[in-house]
């Protein structure tokens, strides 16, 4: 009887352990379609979006909804504003071409400032709620909290060039220009 106690304890350990490391690479994948969501959006409107819901209803879409955190079991992303990813301001970037910077905007935040409730400005990507220990290392970082996943422009492909809104095609319109039909169709008469 002791025995089989003793099994079953290590099996529920072994079954949580798994647990929480499918959940970690769940919030990884998640933080990913964020950084994804975050690119797109600046691609076609020529800014970065000003909070995670703009993420989910902009239109045309980029992000199906607001993922729930894994780790928490919400959809209680914490929003990761431009300046706060750590990585120096740029003029223009983020913003509409040849806009300054959101004033006010501090290019190096204090390395425990999360969760903050004060701050504002364009969102470049999101990390999660909680600050648990992880199992796995990420980025050289070993809490849910301090894995942040922001998209950097200067390492995007393309080099953070602006990519033009995607639009009906020149020639037509949202499939290119207009071809008749094929098989069943009736094609006009050909007149010599």
């Amino acid at each position: 009887m002791a025995v089989m106690a003793i099994m079953l304890t290590v099996a529920v350990q072994t079954a949580s352990f798994q647990k929480r490391r499918e959940n970690e690479e769940e919030l990884i994948f998640r933080g990913n379609q964020i950084i994804e969501a975050v690119r797109l959006f600046r691609a076609r409107h020529g800014r970065f979006p000003s909070s995670l819901v703009e993420l989910a209803k902009a239109n045309p879409r980029v992000l199906r909804k607001i993922w729930s955190d894994p780790v928490t079991g919400k959809p209680d992303w914490v929003p990761v504003f431009l300046g706060q990813e750590g990585t120096q301001l740029t003029p223009g970037v983020g913003t509409a071409p040849g806009s300054p910077p959101p004033p006010g905007a501090a290019p190096t935040p204090s390395p425990r400032a999360f969760p903050r409730t004060d701050a504002s400005g364009p969102v470049v990507g999101a990390h999660s709620r909680s600050c648990e220990t992880s199992i796995k290392v990420f980025n050289g970082r070993t809490r849910y909290c301090d894995w942040k996943f922001v998209f950097n422009p200067q390492t995007a492909p393309g080099g953070g060039k602006p990519v033009p809104p995607v639009g009906p095609p020149p020639g037509g319109g949202p499939t290119g220009p207009r071809r008749p039909p094929r098989g069943g169709g009736v094609e006009p008469p050909i007149i010599p």
